[in-house]
């Protein structure tokens, strides 16, 4: 019984760490997420063929 009970304190102790790590990475990437949001709000108030010019040039600049 008292085994069981280490193991079950173990694995709570386990998953909290997860928890903290998850949260800590949210938190660490909050400017990228938020600037790809915005990113693709900028991208809807384009046309279909300005959006795939605009890609086209960001990369063909990327690749210089």
């Amino acid at each position: 019984m008292k085994l069981a009970i280490w193991i079950i304190a173990i694995c709570e102790v386990i998953r909290a760490l997860q928890n903290l790590l998850q949260l800590w990475m949210v938190k660490r990437d909050t400017g990228a997420r938020d600037n790809a949001y915005a990113e693709f709000v900028k991208s809807l108030k384009q046309t279909d063929r300005e959006f795939v010019k605009g890609l086209l040039e960001e990369f063909e600049r990327s690749e210089e």
